[in-house]
């Protein structure tokens, strides 16, 4: 049976469900793009971002389309009379003469790469395919021939003329493009599908091949949305057109995969928060699980979903229709989960009981999406990082320059955010932690229920110096204590916040949270701005206790949450 059928869907969109599901996309849309024309994608846009790097002026127009289309996709559904600005939107990406971002089609003369294959590509082919086996002969002719025509033309031909580098990348980029290309050719291209089904099949391979046997996301849990969400939808998809179930699908590491979710959820919104992926908030969205329940019956458990919709132009909205209808009533409260996760692959600690949530790792600095982030750690209370991961920057051109910590590079001042000097690590002899190698890495001493050990020093390449630390659970306290060795010159201690501290009797005080040094050392709060993965200049705290002149030292920190 075929979910997400135009029958199927329309008749979801007149139950009591439906309609107020409706009735919020008609808000929205209504909200965002009543009387407004669809913006030009104007060149100079895509010259800025090879001039300067930026990329969220070009960005932010396409990707309106997109959301344009998701939203429009679902109204034409529920009334004939969107069917006219639903074929407008079609007509205007079909006019796109590209589907790639310019920040993943650099060529060495900063020009287009027209046989080029990347993630929003293959989604806008996926949104385009399907939009058009969903509506049948509710579009025009002329509609769906363009739609065939473009897709054909930037995906398909390409596709089968080139090989691409996300072929073997084991990150999202092998999810999310194998599987749009794939459920192009499921919607579009049915019969030309098993000339490329192995192929997929082996780039989706290549993906899992990315996540820890144990289900671990080294990318975080942003990517594994998009990763995992994607490879979920292709299958989901392949299953109901061809009756065809993969056996991919019964593997203890997809089953495991699928459990990431639950585990990595700290409180609320908030995830474990390591690499890119991590983020300060993360929702529970509707469309990819309803997808996995699809897939997985009882095996996957679905999270509370928040009552204002959110429009996710990465997965169209006839999956929320149809899990409403199918799905009412089998969720679950959106708390978390008490007790002790421990991720061997990525060596990830996490704790969480009634009162708080702690995230830690060990590690290493050359993981996907990395971070210098060796022994970082977060503390979460009543849905507030207090001890926080800052989670991706702005992305630039500059971001991507993996290699250069000069100060425009992804490890620079200007970057911020992946540097060790933005997490919750000490500062060695003034030096952050070394990177692009697994050479720079924890080695884990100790890992008990309530109980987490890390030796730093390798991350820091700085030889003769060891510096241990051990993070102690407690019912209404985490102590973390750090013992250093061979230091020379100094060790600052830095903890990270997004919240500001205050100075309270020379104590350290973060939303009710108390800092307490054993050796009384001084806390030095600073102010630091950087660019959020969305762009915004906003604040994050650095609290340093320095100490300077000793070779050896040994102190704890004790962060107070009753």
């Amino acid at each position: 049976m075929y979910y997400y059928s135009y029958d199927n869907i329309k008749r979801i969109t007149q139950t009591d469900a439906g309609k107020k599901i409706i009735a919020q996309y008609e808000k929205a849309y209504n909200e965002q793009y009543a009387g407004k024309p669809v913006a030009s994608l104007n060149y100079s846009y895509i010259k800025l971002f090879y001039q300067t790097g930026n990329r969220s002026l070009h960005q932010k127009l396409y990707f309106d389309r997109r959301y344009r289309l998701s939203m429009l996709q679902v109204l034409a559904i529920a009334d004939d009379k969107w069917l006219d600005e639903l074929e407008n939107i079609i007509s205007t990406i079909c006019d796109e003469f590209t589907w790639v971002l310019p920040a993943h089609n650099l060529t060495t003369d900063k020009t287009f790469d027209y046989t080029d294959i990347d993630l929003f590509s293959a989604e806008t082919g996926f949104y385009l395919a399907e939009t058009a086996y969903i509506f049948q002969d509710k579009l025009s002719a002329d509609i769906r021939k363009r739609i065939y025509l473009s897709l054909e033309d930037k995906i398909v031909k390409n596709y089968e003329n080139n090989l691409f580098k996300f072929e073997t990348r084991p990150n999202n980029w092998s999810a999310v493009c194998s599987c749009g290309v794939g459920l192009t050719y499921l919607y579009a291209f049915p019969e030309r599908f098993p000339l490329v089904k192995a192929r997929l099949v082996q780039t989706i391979e290549t993906y899992l091949s990315g996540l820890g046997d144990d289900g671990y996301c080294f990318e975080g849990s942003g990517y594994w949305y998009y990763g995992f969400g994607f490879f979920a939808i292709f299958f989901d998809v392949w299953y109901q057109l061809t009756g065809e179930w993969h056996e991919m699908l019964d593997r203890p590491k997809v089953k495991a995969a699928l459990q990431y979710f639950h585990n990595a959820r700290m409180d609320g919104k908030i995830f474990l928060p390591f690499a890119d992926g991590g983020s300060s908030a993360v929702q529970a969205n509707p469309f990819y699980f309803y997808v996995l329940k699809n897939l997985f019956g009882d095996e996957c458990v679905l999270p509370t979903f928040e009552e204002t919709l959110t429009i996710d132009s990465k997965a169209l909205g006839v999956r929320l229709l149809n899990g409403v209808d199918r799905f009412a009533g089998k969720q679950i409260a959106a708390t978390k989960q008490c007790g002790t996760v421990y991720y061997p692959s990525g060596e990830i600690f996490l704790y969480k009981n009634e009162n708080y949530s702690f995230a830690a790792k060990s590690g290493h600095n050359n993981e996907f999406h990395n971070h210098a982030d060796v022994g970082a750690f977060q503390i979460v209370r009543n849905e507030k990082a207090l001890i926080a991961d800052l989670g991706a920057g702005e992305y630039t051109f500059g971001y991507f320059n993996i290699y250069d910590d000069s100060e425009d590079g992804r490890y620079g001042l200007k970057t911020f955010v992946c540097s060790s000097f933005s997490h919750s690590v000490p500062i060695i002899n003034g030096k952050a932690q070394k990177f692009q190698s697994v050479e720079y890495r924890g080695e884990v001493l100790k890992q008990t229920d309530d109980c987490f050990a890390v030796e730093l020093s390798k991350a820091y390449g700085q030889k003769a110096v060891s510096v241990v630390a051990t993070y102690q659970m407690q019912e209404n306290s985490v102590k973390v204590g750090y013992v250093c060795k061979g230091v020379k010159e100094s060790v600052v201690f830095r903890f990270i916040s997004k919240i500001a501290p205050q100075i309270q009797n020379d104590t350290v005080v973060i939303d009710g949270m108390k800092i307490v040094n054993d050796k009384n050392l001084q806390a030095d709060v600073q102010t630091v701005y950087y660019h959020d993965h969305r762009g915004k200049n906003v604040p994050a705290y650095t609290i340093d206790f320095a100490v300077r002149g000793v070779s050896d030292f040994e102190t704890n920190f004790t962060f107070l949450l009753s």
